[in-house]
């Protein structure tokens, strides 16, 4: 006699809840998609900032140019731009005591 060993029949899967069509499409359609109001708004306020910071720099790039010193488009510079770009670092700032800030002043101050 021959050992019959019966397959355990498989159940058949599970229907998806939805049936894909032939005219339906793995990937969505974005075409009638409407963003929120705040998203928007959001994009709107994000291109404004850029575009203000960016005019904001070009315009003390051309005040820089047009002192008359070196000297002073690097003060105007240093006072406005270094902390736009950039947020300074602690431990970069250089600490004056009042004979030195008094020294610079005056130092930046006198005309050649």
């Amino acid at each position: 006699m021959a050992n019959w060993v019966e397959k355990p029949k498989k159940e058949p899967e599970p229907e998806p809840p939805f049936r894909l069509s032939p005219r339906d499409s793995n990937d969505p359609s974005y075409t009638n998609l409407t963003l929120p109001y705040r998203v928007i708004c959001r994009q709107r306020y994000r291109r404004a900032g850029r575009l203000q910071r960016a005019q904001f720099i070009n315009e003390i790039k051309e005040h820089e140019l047009l002192q008359a010193r070196a000297l002073g488009g690097v003060r105007i510079h240093r006072e406005f731009c270094n902390a736009i770009l950039a947020m300074p670092n602690l431990n970069d700032l250089i600490k004056l005591t009042i004979n030195e800030n008094i020294r610079l002043e005056e130092i930046l101050n006198t005309k050649y």
